[in-house]
């Protein structure tokens, strides 16, 4: 076996349509990465339409889709909506993967196939291989994700 390629290199291959590369010290606290760094270590992922809580557990991860105040059956379609649209990012910027278990604010069955549909677009531009499996009978939706790296907190900062 071979030495993959380092943290680095992926980035730089994975990167695309950059308009501009800044290099001075310091850019990170002054543009803000930092604390988007920071952000990743808390569960919860602001969707405008409402947050999501993204949790790692032994067994599975566990994702809760909140409206917040508005309880209406649209802000609970544009909430789930947009929690579909941000899964995937949320996941992959975490590390995370394995078995996933999302639990949408409470919608009708007519409005569960919107969602599916704009979770499978969502998951299909994602580079990491996703199975979505579906619905349970207790209304939550379950997804199998290929593990490709440890998740964030065991290897953030290791190369550094």
């Amino acid at each position: 076996m071979t030495e993959g390629d380092g943290p680095h290199t992926v980035a730089w291959r994975e990167w695309t349509g950059a308009a501009e590369v800044i290099t001075r010290a310091g850019s990170f606290a002054d543009l803000g990465v930092l604390d988007q760094v920071g952000a990743l270590g808390q569960p919860q992922v602001i969707l405008g339409e409402g947050h999501m809580y993204v949790e790692p557990t032994r067994a599975l991860v566990a994702v809760d889709v909140n409206t917040g105040n508005d309880t209406s059956p649209a802000a609970a379609l544009k909430a789930n909506l947009a929690a579909a649209r941000a899964l995937p990012r949320a996941l992959r910027l975490r590390g995370l993967a394995g078995q996933i278990s999302v639990d949408f604010v409470s919608m009708s069955k007519a409005h569960r196939k919107q969602v599916e549909q704009s979770l499978r677009a969502a998951f299909k531009a994602d580079p990491i291989e996703t199975s979505l499996v579906g619905w349970t009978a207790m209304g939550l939706f379950e997804l199998q994700r290929k593990r490709e790296r440890p998740p964030f907190p065991e290897h953030l900062f290791k190369d550094l």
